[in-house]
């Protein structure tokens, strides 16, 4: 097939490449962009190239590879529907929503674009399944001021750059929602114990204040 520029490849049928996708992601136990190596030789390979592999070996696909692909590319295209109802779509959406309508993949960007898909996808599950476990959350705790230690389970920390600081949400054992600001991520699922100051309540969470840890939950 004559190449028309260096972004273009030969046509790949959509659902074949979502499949494979799937399937490099359970090979690979993950997504990874950039080989692994040790000294000359490589340990873990791109999740690009076992794709390739993938699409040249379609036996490496599973029937739970297929359903998985089904799954993902459903949950995404939908999810971006339902952002685009609530706001203008960023970038990424954009293309997300593109990539999920393709029947053929003629491009090296949407190629790569739809390895990662799966990757994103298991992120979305986990962040919807830690929003729906807040949403069921109490939420305050104490009053302004009070000092407080609390056995909580870490759900999830994101790094803020304006504040040049992680924001940490976390849940106590009695289901009440708190959020903190911390110098550096903590694991999530993890269970600890905390102390901090009551600074404010939100219709949704307690956020604390001067947060330190001090210990594993027992």
């Amino acid at each position: 097939m004559r190449k028309k520029n260096h972004d273009q490849m030969d046509a790949v049928d959509a659902d074949l490449l979502w499949s494979a996708s799937c399937a490099a992601y359970r090979l690979n136990n993950g997504y990874f962009k950039e080989a692994e190596t040790i000294g000359d030789q490589v340990v873990r390979h791109t999740n690009r190239e076992i794709v390739r592999r993938a699409l040249d070996n379609p036996t490496l696909i599973t029937d739970a590879d297929r359903e998985l692909a089904r799954n993902c590319r459903q949950h995404m295209a939908t999810a971006v529907t339902m952002q685009a109802l609530k706001t203008e779509l960023g970038e990424w959406s954009r293309i997300t929503a593109k990539v999920c309508g393709l029947d053929t993949i003629d491009s090296m960007y949407d190629f790569s674009v739809i390895t990662a898909m799966p990757h994103s996808y298991i992120k979305q599950l986990k962040k919807e399944s830690v929003d729906a476990r807040l949403a069921r959350c109490q939420s305050n705790i104490g009053k302004l001021g009070d000092k407080v230690e609390l056995a909580v389970e870490i759900m999830r920390s994101n790094y803020s750059a304006k504040f040049n600081t992680w924001f940490v949400s976390a849940i106590t054992d009695d289901n009440y929602a708190v959020y903190f600001a911390y110098r550096e991520a903590l694991d999530s699922d993890t269970h600890v114990k905390i102390r901090g100051t009551v600074k404010r309540h939100t219709d949704s969470a307690t956020q604390l204040n001067r947060v330190k840890l001090v210990g594993e939950k027992e």
